[in-house]
């Protein structure tokens, strides 16, 4: 998914993006996993849809390429996502 289909359907206005306090004790890649999770739950990521690149989403979420990179690799220890090698990221389907 591109970054502007990502702002289409989640929002490209800043206050409809999430804020992440970098100052909290919880690491903000562990803030940023949390927000995916919570995003599934409530079904505004569905399960099998493909994310967009880890760099865009640091750009949408504004917040480093490497804070994105640890949250993806939390969600796919937690099986929430499943990375396909040049395929993409997704929502796993369980």
């Amino acid at each position: 998914m591109s970054l502007r289909r990502w702002e289409v359907v989640y929002g490209n206005h800043v206050e409809d993006r999430p804020v992440f306090d970098a100052a909290s004790a919880e690491p903000l890649y562990l803030q940023v996993a949390g927000y995916i999770e919570g995003q599934v739950k409530a079904g505004k990521m569905i399960r099998g849809q493909r994310l967009p690149a880890e760099r865009d989403m640091g750009e949408y979420y504004g917040v480093a390429y490497q804070t994105i990179r640890r949250a993806m690799r939390e969600l796919r220890e937690r099986g929430l996502v499943e990375s396909v090698l040049g395929k993409g990221t997704f929502i796993t389907k369980r």
